[in-house]
């Protein structure tokens, strides 16, 4: 046998028949075909029969009732109709009988002169205190201005202030110059007393403290005269108390409180001494200060004042410095000094 034939041979024995072949592709082809039955199945009952249950629906009516805003709208609205409906009508009154037609005769009267306006001499004052008890000051007088007289100085304003120094050196000395302490009392009073009811006034009391008739200016009217008569003999001695927190001490807080009262007219009286409370408690201090001093203090509360000030001043037993500062001082305030 050649070699072309046996190779022949070979391949032809190890190649399987075409029977065997079929046998073996037959399992395979039919599990492919239940596999597709399969799938077919399935998707023919999930996609083709419809599910039996039904989804839910979330609906809602359009008209939403709230009894309790309804029963509320329903009271409101009869309250309103309430309130808006037409009043009870009143029947017109009507009489049985007509009046008589004249009327009885006048009693007689005596025969005398009425005269209502009659002046009198108490008629303007009382008028006078009237307004100025009302807040209206000025307006019974023409300017508002009220002449004034303190031991001889004279002068005129509608808002005058009188600034006492009751310390007891200036009480002393003015008692051995004959003017006792009811003599200063008197010339206050009758400052006060002799006041148009137009006029304003005032009370400071000082020593190193302050001490005030009222917070402000008072009217000139009768109840307040008799009140001063009253507060100066009671309150017009000693020493006024001093608190650590002034922001003055002596004749400039006597000054500082004057000037907030807003006055066109000073009245000081005084010793000329012009002594200033100095230190802490339990280590006071007097020392004196030099008036140039106590001038530049007037000026800046001169400056801050809304109107001029005069400024009049009554000094008993001065020494001469003290003096010719008083004099200077009312000179460039245009007041007058007064030596006792």
């Amino acid at each position: 046998m050649s070699i072309d034939a046996t190779e022949r041979w070979a391949a032809g024995a190890t190649r399987p028949a075409p029977a065997a072949k079929r046998r073996r592709a037959g399992p395979l082809l039919f599990a492919i075909a239940a596999q597709a039955l399969v799938l077919a199945a399935s998707v023919f009952v999930v996609v083709m029969i419809p599910p039996s249950r039904t989804e839910p629906e979330f609906t809602a009516p359009k008209t939403i009732h709230l009894p309790q805003r309804e029963l509320e709208h329903r009271v409101a609205l009869a309250e309103f109709q309430q309130a808006v409906s037409a009043p009870p009508t009143i029947e017109r009154l009507t009489s049985s009988a007509l009046l008589p037609d004249g009327l009885p005769p006048l009693p007689a009267t005596p025969d005398a002169t009425f005269t209502p306006m009659e002046t009198t001499a108490t008629g303007v004052p009382d008028l006078h205190a009237l307004l100025g008890a009302a807040g209206f000051p000025g307006a019974g007088a023409p300017g508002g201005a009220s002449s004034s007289s303190f031991f001889g100085i004279e002068d005129s304003g509608q808002r005058i202030v009188i600034v006492v120094n009751t310390s007891v050196s200036v009480v002393n000395k003015a008692a051995r110059r004959g003017v006792t302490i009811e003599r200063i009392q008197e010339e206050m009073t009758g400052l006060i007393e002799n006041l148009d009811t137009s006029a304003l006034f005032g009370i400071v009391q000082f020593s190193q403290g302050v001490r005030t008739f009222e917070d402000f200016l008072a009217p000139a009217t009768e109840a307040n005269k008799q009140a001063v008569r009253q507060w100066v003999p009671a309150n017009l001695r000693g020493n006024p108390r001093a608190s650590p927190n002034q922001e003055y001490y002596g004749h400039e807080a006597a000054f500082a409180a004057a000037f907030r009262l807003e006055p066109d007219v000073i009245f000081l009286l005084t010793d000329g001494q012009l002594n200033r409370r100095e230190g802490t408690p339990g280590n006071y201090s007097y020392p004196e200060i030099p008036h140039s001093v106590l001038t530049r203090t007037l000026r800046a509360l001169q400056r801050e004042s809304p109107r001029p000030v005069r400024i009049h001043a009554v000094g008993f037993e001065m020494n001469r410095s003290d003096a010719e500062g008083l004099r200077r001082l009312t000179r460039e305030f245009n007041g007058e000094l007064r030596e006792f």
